[in-house]
């Protein structure tokens, strides 16, 4: 009977001889009936085992596989369960006083900025009323200096056509000492405007 013709669920059989795959041949690490390890068999010389004990063998080392396997996967759950709450909570507490350190050191920055900004702020107002009150004084200086020049003019147009000619001539140092020493009084010797230059 040969290994093909076993039925469906039957052990199976050595195809060479048709017998019972009983024994296991540790040189080709594979099964062998009783034919195949006798003296005028194949696995002549080798180093041969019963099958159930080469099996025996294997499930010892499959239960030693799983309960290290077991052991790995309780020091998974017991690290996840315990310890990675913890590396967690770290983390957060660690997170939290990076982020309270940044807002303290972004409001001492603002408070900088807002401190600099105001103090310039004040600055820039202060140039600003000053040039201001530059520019009232020269516009009062120089309105006033305005309305003197039309008052001479005027007094001078006024003479010009009043005054006959012996009237005028009787007047010219008085003209000159009245009105240009008016014109010209130390207090009103301020440089003129660009544009009036």
């Amino acid at each position: 009977m040969s290994a093909e013709s076993a039925g469906p669920g039957s052990a199976p059989l050595c195809p060479e001889h048709g017998q019972a795959l009983s024994w296991f041949c540790c040189s080709e690490r594979r099964p062998v009936c009783a034919a195949c390890a006798g003296l005028g068999g194949r696995c002549r010389g080798h180093r041969i085992r019963r099958a159930e004990e080469r099996a025996e063998e294997l499930r010892n080392k499959i239960v030693d596989q799983c309960e290290r396997l077991q052991f790995h996967s309780a020091s998974i759950a017991r690290y996840v369960a315990e310890v990675l709450p913890g590396k967690n909570q770290r983390a957060v507490s660690t997170a939290s006083a990076a982020r309270e350190l940044v807002i303290q050191r972004l409001g001492v920055v603002r408070s900088l900025c807002e401190s600099e900004e105001q103090r310039l702020l004040e600055q820039v107002h202060g140039e600003e009323e000053r040039a201001h009150q530059s520019i009232l004084t020269q516009r009062v200086h120089w309105t006033e200096a305005l309305q003197k020049l039309n008052a001479i003019r005027t007094s001078l147009v006024g003479m010009l056509t009043h005054l006959d000619d012996l009237q005028l001539i009787q007047k010219e140092q008085e003209i000159f000492e009245r009105h240009g020493g008016r014109a010209y009084r130390r207090e009103d010797r301020q440089p003129l405007p660009a544009t009036v230059r």
